[in-house]
């Protein structure tokens, strides 16, 4: 069943890449959902203080959106992706190859240990069936004091509660990983890195996008993003921010996550 779970992800992403150009179709999104992860992540950035140039990696980069951000704020980013078809799409979008491109797994990142001042991964989790070894790619390849953004759908919200109670009693397997985001922050923590931040991503079902029009509301989405009990119940998913321990104690490879 694993086995399949991740080919099947890994066939989708390719039919997504070459049946699409819209980065938002390629990635499986709505223009909604692109739009409201790059404003949230926008804001994140404007809070690191990143040294410029810094040498960031996009695990899972898609069409190169998160890339193409980054480099356009002067950093050096490589952007990683195991969907050679959406590679081709980043490349095509980036015509002066501001970023650099690679094919691989987030299982084995072909990258050098602690090379990175930021690695992010965006939309990638939902679709592994082990998460824990790309976790320790992702802090092995990171270096002590640098910052780590990872999403993860929220298991805690009432729309993907219900909707997974609907799928069980049809008979259907969920497409999709989601993620109690307190275990999340375990699993962060138990890798020898510090959460400084959880900010949740509210999308409005496709079906009734009027919604997101009060989701965008300052008040609204200030509220929610200072209360964790209700953002639990209403984030689609969550940005985990964390700063990597500047000791050099070996936090990698402690097991599956449970």
């Amino acid at each position: 069943m694993t086995q399949r779970f991740e080919s099947e992800w890994r066939a989708r992403f390719e039919r997504f890449a070459l049946r699409h150009e819209e980065e938002a179709l390629i990635s499986g999104w709505s223009e909604t959902g692109l739009r409201l992860r790059l404003l949230a992540f926008s804001d994140l950035m404007d809070s690191f203080k990143l040294a410029s140039p810094a040498r960031v990696l996009d695990v899972g980069c898609g069409a190169g959106s998160y890339v193409r951000l980054l480099a356009g704020l002067g950093h050096h980013v490589v952007g990683i992706d195991y969907s050679f078809p959406s590679l081709l799409r980043a490349v095509a979008a980036d015509p002066g190859l501001k970023g650099r491109y690679l094919s691989g797994e987030a299982y084995r990142l072909p990258l050098g240990t602690e090379s990175f001042d930021l690695v992010l991964s965006i939309g990638m989790l939902q679709a592994l069936s082990a998460p824990d070894l790309a976790l320790d790619e992702m802090v092995r390849v990171l270096r002590p004091g640098g910052l780590l953004v990872v999403e993860a759908l929220n298991a805690r919200a009432v729309a993907s509660r219900v909707g997974r109670a609907l799928k069980r009693l049809k008979g259907r397997v969920d497409r999709v990983r989601v993620y109690d985001p307190r275990i999340v922050e375990r699993w962060i923590a138990g890798r020898g890195v510090q959460l400084d931040r959880r900010l949740p991503v509210c999308l409005p079902p496709r079906s009734l996008p009027q919604i997101g029009r009060l989701l965008d509301h300052g008040i609204l989405r200030r509220g929610i993003e200072a209360s964790a009990a209700a953002s639990e119940l209403v984030a689609h998913t969550f940005l985990f921010v964390g700063r990597k321990c500047e000791t050099t104690t070996n936090h990698t490879k402690r097991g599956p996550l449970k």
